[in-house]
């Protein structure tokens, strides 16, 4: 697999973020995503009494399922909770502890990440991108091949470039996950960012343009 040159972000830094016609981000193939949001009628997939959540974990769309991260998660409620904890699922189990939802509605999930202490996303870009115009530093943790989370590495590529660039908490194991999950709780200022973020368009451009170059 060829490798992916990071100056050919500054060639596509005038990229918009990518929206499907119902407000929903585009990490994953437009059929699928078009399925998905075909399924979303109103805001109701949240109930809005519900108590905004200090941890927001949000998968995104695609059809492989991310039952690992769920799992690492459900793990770390057992431990803490206190924590109110809301999860985005997509096609991935559902969490045994409740608060879990296939689908959020976009605006309603942008609010969530506003609200919330700490963000934990995919390798996604939109996802990513989300989180920090949503004013929130995430906690990204890239979909693996290897455990047939996705077709290919891009969202591992894509994870590097954050960490590199120090947009992004990178983990990829799970007490790299509890660990960062601690840190936001504790000391939640440093996973909180300007809103007006300069580093945004180079970003998300950079992950669109791997997400072409892959075939995602």
């Amino acid at each position: 697999m060829s490798s992916i040159d990071p100056t050919l972000e500054l060639e596509t830094k005038n990229l918009q973020p990518g929206l499907t016609p119902g407000g929903q981000s585009s990490d994953a193939p437009m059929g699928d995503r078009q399925r998905r949001l075909d399924d979303i009628t109103d805001d109701s997939a949240v109930d809005a009494g519900q108590d905004l959540a200090q941890v927001v974990v949000s998968v995104g769309t695609d059809h492989h399922r991310f039952d690992r991260l769920i799992g690492w998660m459900d793990e770390w409620r057992r431990s803490n909770p206190g924590v109110t904890v809301l999860i985005q699922r997509g096609t991935s189990i559902a969490s045994e502890l409740g608060g879990c939802h296939e689908l959020i509605p976009h605006a309603e999930l942008l609010d969530r990440f506003s609200a919330a202490t700490a963000v934990v996303s995919h390798g996604g870009p939109s996802t990513v991108m989300d989180a920090r115009m949503s004013g929130r530093f995430p906690i990204v943790m890239a979909r693996n091949p290897a455990y047939e989370e996705h077709v290919d590495d891009h969202q591992m590529r894509f994870a590097d470039h954050l960490k590199k660039h120090g947009v992004a908490d990178v983990v990829d194991t799970k007490d790299g996950l509890f660990d960062a999950l601690d840190r936001a709780l504790t000391n939640p200022d440093a996973y909180t960012i300007p809103i007006s973020d300069e580093a945004a368009d180079g970003i998300y451009s950079f992950g669109r343009l791997v997400d072409g170059l892959m075939g995602a």
